[in-house]
């Protein structure tokens, strides 16, 4: 743990801070639908399901986007892609709204707006029921033409930032922003401006980052040195050997998440275990990996060591997670609260 003045000086620097999301924006879409106003559709055997109320926020990277911002970094840069369509407009309105630069995202015919659709359904008791959810997303891989765009974007906004966060989701290989090209240029200019923090997530393709940090769960580095693997849990034992594998790959620190036992760094050849912050009560972990994401990259931009950044980063998700049915947020005050209530 660090001391409440180190803590203070380093939230302190935030708002000095310059940081880059680039990655897939999807769209979260909440569409509130009263049953009691249902009828009889005349064309169909089937009742209606009336929309009262919508609501839409920044989804994927842009939940990154939403934790930076709400930390009070200075300036909260995106490049990503959408589609010329409605949810594309509403994506980038919502953007903006939260603070973020978005003159490098990228408008395209050929793509569509990745969106969640989320049906909240609610009868005469009033109880909220989500049903099956809606997925928009891109099923074919990105054109030249578009990598194009995104790299000389990308090349474009890296001189203005402090640091770069690379939202790398999308589960079809090169259907989102970060296609094979697009990760070999983030791990050249890694590589070419090490004065830079360059800091990757990943899901499926973390071991392709090279010269750059990564930030795998204990799973998700698991599979990157075992592709086959179908274990039940990873110790913090076995942690420990598994990033010496991966960081003999990445040439760069590491993190690895191990649920509430924290964060496994490795950085200059010494291995440290940050560990979990404790909740009570009733938590949802949804967006918590990218609340970690924001705080530790905020940090290190602002010249927190690695295990100062992974402990800042454990406490930013230690409040958001008690934000129970939204992926929350923290400012710099809730971060001070938590940590005093330690």
């Amino acid at each position: 743990m660090i001391k409440e003045s180190r803590l203070q000086e380093i939230l302190g620097r935030f708002s000095d801070s310059k940081i880059l999301v680039i990655g897939d924006f999807y769209l979260d879409a909440y569409w509130m639908i009263d049953k009691t106003r249902s009828t009889l559709s005349l064309e169909t055997p089937w009742h209606t399901s009336p929309v009262v109320d919508q609501h839409y926020s920044p989804g994927a990277a842009g939940t990154v986007t939403n934790n930076l911002n709400a930390l009070e970094v200075g300036s909260v840069y995106v490049v990503g892609v959408i589609g010329e369509d409605g949810f594309g407009t509403t994506l980038v309105n919502r953007l903006n709204a939260n603070g973020c630069i978005t003159d490098f995202m990228i408008g395209s015919s050929d793509r569509v707006t990745p969106t969640y659709l989320k049906p909240i359904h609610r009868g005469y008791e009033n109880v909220a029921v989500e049903s099956s959810r809606f997925d928009i997303e891109n099923l074919v891989p990105s054109s030249c033409d578009l990598e194009d765009q995104v790299i000389e974007n990308l090349n474009a906004c890296v001189p203005l930032v402090d640091g770069v966060i690379v939202g790398d989701q999308m589960p079809h290989d090169n259907s989102g922003v970060v296609t094979d090209r697009v990760r070999e240029e983030i791990c050249r200019l890694a590589t070419e401006l090490p004065e830079k923090v360059f800091y990757a997530d990943s899901r499926t393709r973390i071991g392709q980052y090279k010269n750059l940090i990564i930030k795998p769960n204990r799973f998700e580095a698991k599979r990157a040195i075992e592709p086959e693997w179908t274990g039940e849990d990873v110790t913090v034992d076995e942690v420990k050997e598994i990033g010496k594998t991966l960081l003999s790959r990445t040439g760069q620190s590491l993190f690895i998440t191990v649920g509430d036992n924290g964060i496994v760094v490795f950085d200059n050849g010494k291995i440290s275990h940050v560990s979990g912050i404790s909740v009570e009560g009733q938590v949802d972990p949804v967006g918590a990996g990218d609340s970690v994401s924001a705080g530790l990259v905020a940090s290190l931009c602002c010249g927190g060591s690695y295990t100062e950044a992974a402990f800042i980063g454990n406490l930013v998700a230690s409040v958001t997670v008690t934000k129970i049915g939204t992926t929350g947020t923290a400012s710099p005050g809730e971060v001070i609260d938590r940590f005093l209530s330690l």
